[in-house]
């Protein structure tokens, strides 16, 4: 698994700064001009941190990290992709179809998905509000910056599920790799661009976790979490459907072959022929045992530990949340 470049994750690091930085500014900003820095603090809740204040200040994380991430993951498809052309059997024409899906995705597509998903960002804070028995707020204005913080989260998110159809390219190409048994360094693209947003996904799902400690309606926060990590494992998955299906059918096609041939040697065994024997039970053997994916098993482990992470931050913050009620109680 090849490292991403140094210079890529420097500047999504920076992206998610400015995001963070301008978020925040802007939300003291309109605190101290509408009302007062007062409204930040909550002497009865933990920390002393307001709790919807709190709830936003996690929402302004995750989305920076969303943005950032959504930038990173684009370059990173873009890449693998790339990498892909000596591997696959198409036309140039065909080819270049696919790079225009990949490179160039249709403005008309991300901006239902935006829409999409921030509809769906609206239906959750209508949800959250209807669940929500009665609110504390101390001032009016956090409940508009949620508002505000979470309708264009859910915006970013709908258009990284219209992005997503770039597994659809990698499916397509999947289905038109050359096999070469023995030699499967050339689908490393299709693991590598699954595992990486994969990661994405999951860290996401992680900083989310934070919602847990100030969250009036948890319920919501952790069906959103669920929904995440459903689809964190979908991305490892989804770019190599198509190489599994091309693989699949390839080595069944060589085992009907190979077998076939040691049903020939056997009969020519006993006719006292059979030196092919050996070596056709030797290759049936190799091909029985070979992949059907393009995962090796560093990948698998290292998306089993990525895996750790969501559901680690949930229920350290679950247990935070309980003990910092039974201390405060």
């Amino acid at each position: 698994m090849s490292v991403a470049p140094r210079s890529d994750l420097a500047r999504a690091a920076l992206l998610l700064a400015a995001i963070e930085g301008v978020l925040a500014l802007a939300y003291v900003a309109s605190a101290a001009l509408f009302a007062d820095l007062g409204v930040f603090r909550d002497a009865e809740q933990p920390y002393g941190i307001d709790g919807e204040a709190g709830f936003n200040a996690a929402l302004i994380l995750v989305l920076g990290y969303t943005v950032a991430a959504a930038w990173i993951g684009r370059r990173w498809t873009r890449a693998e992709f790339e990498r892909l052309r000596g591997a696959v059997e198409a036309t140039d024409d065909e080819w270049a179809r696919w790079a225009r899906r990949v490179h160039t995705p249709a403005r008309a597509g991300l901006a239902t998905g935006a829409a999409l998903g921030a509809a769906c960002g609206v239906a959750v804070n209508l949800v959250s509000g209807w669940l929500l028995v009665e609110s504390d707020a101390s001032w009016t204005g956090h409940t508009v910056w949620t508002w505000l913080l979470n309708t264009p989260l859910f915006g970013v998110i709908g258009m990284l599920a219209y992005l997503a159809q770039s597994a659809g390219v990698f499916r397509e190409a999947g289905r038109q790799v050359r096999v070469r048994w023995g030699r499967r360094e050339a689908l490393a693209p299709f693991a590598r661009v699954g595992f990486r947003q994969a990661a994405l996904w999951l860290i996401g799902s992680s900083l989310a976790s934070l919602l847990f400690v100030q969250a009036d309606v948890p319920a919501v926060v952790a069906g959103v979490l669920v929904v995440t990590v459903g689809i964190g494992i979908a991305s490892l998955l989804a770019p190599s459907r198509g190489v599994h299906e091309r693989l699949r059918e390839a080595k069944r096609a060589e085992l009907a072959w190979v077998r076939d041939e040691i049903e020939r040697a056997g009969r020519a065994l006993r006719a006292g022929e059979g030196a092919r024997l050996p070596a056709l039970l030797a290759w049936e053997e190799h091909i029985a045992a070979a992949p059907e994916w393009p995962f090796d098993v560093r990948t698998l482990l290292r998306f089993g530990l990525f895996l750790l992470f969501p559901l680690g931050s949930w229920l350290g913050a679950a247990l935070a949340e309980r003990a910092l009620d039974v201390w405060l109680r």
